[in-house]
């Protein structure tokens, strides 16, 4: 072999070196050999500060993808729009939710899958959607700040209203208040000997209340007895009246008004008997109310 034999075999062999070299440098950069991704969109209601374009994406904590972009959601600007590419062979289902999740101290963030019940179908684009949606869901520092603004909002609702229930105008009324309970009670407790004899009075009236309607069944019985004698007493004397013979109807001309009008207040003190003793049954306090006044006469 020649010289110039030589020097071609060196060239050759250089130039392959170095295309091979570039070769490897190009692949190392891109991250190996090339993946295979399905593209999934998700919408975040909530700030999305510590993530960045190729921010890993993980599936209970196993990596499957990165985040492939990031944006403002042209049709909600409150929200925030991903595109996650996620290797082919993850299986995402209709109810796996996206969280944003926070790595440490370092303020670093990464999307979070979780879900996925097996029993879940795929989840796939729908008739007018260019990538399928993964539902998201508020992360935890996201509810905690959610919470603490609604918790802010109350308590500044709160302070105003205790504020207005503390007005110079409530705060005199309250004062009166208050004075008029100190001048009720120093009345009260400088009449106590009073209230005291009046509870004993009153003691002492629903004790003879309770043995008066004790005794009053009896009594009511008695009153009938009373004027079933009395009615009996007036049919007798009405039937004597009427069967006596001719020498006492003689004398009937003087003597059988008298009788007629004896025999009438007997029926009449009968009825009243009856209407008391009905009366009791239906009221037995009558017996300890006083009469009620006469009605004025004409002109009174």
């Amino acid at each position: 072999m020649n010289a110039k034999t030589r020097y071609i075999a060196v060239g050759l062999f250089v130039l392959s070196f170095s295309v091979a070299f570039v070769w490897g440098i190009l692949w190392l950069g891109s991250g190996g050999p090339a993946h295979a991704y399905d593209e999934y969109v998700v919408h975040m209601q909530e700030s999305v500060t510590g993530l960045s374009r190729d921010s890993v994406v993980t599936y209970y904590g196993v990596d499957v993808g990165r985040v492939g972009d990031i944006g403002l959601d042209p049709v909600d600007n409150g929200h925030v729009r991903l595109l996650l590419q996620i290797d082919k062979d993850t299986p995402i289902h209709e109810d796996t939710v996206a969280v944003l999740a926070f790595q440490g101290l370092t303020g670093l963030a990464s999307i979070d899958l979780t879900g996925g019940s097996s029993g879940s179908p795929l989840l796939k684009a729908g008739p007018d959607q260019a990538y399928p949606e993964i539902k998201s869901q508020y992360s935890v520092w996201g509810r905690l700040s959610h919470n603490l603004g609604d918790l802010l909002d109350n308590l500044s609702d709160n302070s105003k209203g205790l504020k207005s229930l503390l007005s110079e105008d409530n705060q005199k009324h309250f004062a009166g208040t208050l004075a008029d309970l100190h001048t009720l009670s120093t009345v009260l407790a400088g009449r106590s000997t009073n209230i005291g004899a009046s509870l004993d009075d009153l003691g002492k009236i629903t004790h003879d209340a309770r043995e008066a309607s004790a005794r009053l069944p009896e009594l009511v019985k008695r009153l009938e007895r009373m004027a079933d004698e009395i009615s009996a007493a007036g049919v007798t004397v009405r039937e004597t009246v009427a069967a006596r013979d001719k020498d006492l109807q003689r004398f009937g001309d003087a003597t059988l008004p008298k009788a007629v009008v004896i025999v009438n207040d007997l029926q009449q003190a009968a009825g009243s008997l009856r209407r008391l003793s009905e009366a009791l049954e239906r009221n037995p306090g009558i017996l300890l109310q006083a009469a009620p006044p006469p009605q004025p006469g004409p002109g009174e």
